[in-house]
């Protein structure tokens, strides 16, 4: 039976999204008193991550601070908190980098383009 190395190295990364809806006492019934932002990411995913900073609004560009794990079967990622938010110009600037990195990647149909 072959060994499998199980080494794992922690990760720390950002990525950055746009708040799409903040939650709070204000609009749910706050079990863990704890605001959470929904996120919508770069790379068209959705995250929910804890807010620990009352300034972050709807619409806000931010960075967000993922953990992660990198083992043998891949990478683990888990959303932490937002870290910053960007003013509406530097946010617009990096969302639009990291989108045009996206559209470049995707695939395109033989016939379709």
């Amino acid at each position: 039976m072959e060994k499998v190395d199980k080494k794992q190295e922690n990760i720390v990364f950002y990525h950055i999204g746009r708040v799409v809806k903040v939650i709070n006492k204000n609009n749910a019934i706050n079990i863990d008193k704890k605001s959470k932002a929904v996120i919508e990411m770069w790379d068209n995913n959705v995250i929910t991550c804890e807010v620990t900073n009352n300034n972050v609004k709807d619409n806000n560009f931010v960075i967000v601070q993922f953990n992660g794990v990198a083992q043998v079967q891949g990478m683990f990622m888990k959303p932490v908190t937002i870290t910053d938010v960007l003013n509406d110009e530097t946010g617009q600037e990096i969302w639009d980098k990291y989108k045009g990195f996206l559209d470049k990647s995707k695939p395109t149909h033989p016939f379709t383009g």
